[in-house]
């Protein structure tokens, strides 16, 4: 349990770094709408979209309600997992009580 913050954290500021040299790289998208129209490219994007589905319904389930879900889902959609990372650690310990187990 003690490595999840740190290993999360970890994640967090090497997928930032990434995300930002990429921002830097193709500000306007352009390799990643050309990529689009190959089959690879499009399973990735599905894949990500299906991954966000799954994390918002588990934000949702740690919350509670869909009035404090809703915003981590629409940033997890617009930024991606980077916005997972930050939920983790920001909402570590109610993960913690939600699944009931110390052992998590």
């Amino acid at each position: 349990m003690n490595i999840i913050k740190p290993v999360t954290a970890l994640s967090l500021l090497c997928f930032t770094g990434v995300f930002i040299w990429a921002g830097f790289t193709d500000p306007g998208l352009v390799s990643f709408v050309g990529s689009l129209g190959q089959p690879w490219p499009t399973v990735v994007l599905l894949d990500f979209v299906f991954g966000c589905l799954l994390f918002s319904w588990m934000i949702y389930f740690v919350e509670g309600s869909a009035k404090s879900a809703i915003p981590w889902a629409v940033a997890l959609f617009v930024v991606g997992n980077i916005v997972s990372a930050i939920y983790i650690l920001v909402r570590f310990d109610k993960i913690q009580q939600r699944i009931g187990s110390g052992n998590a």
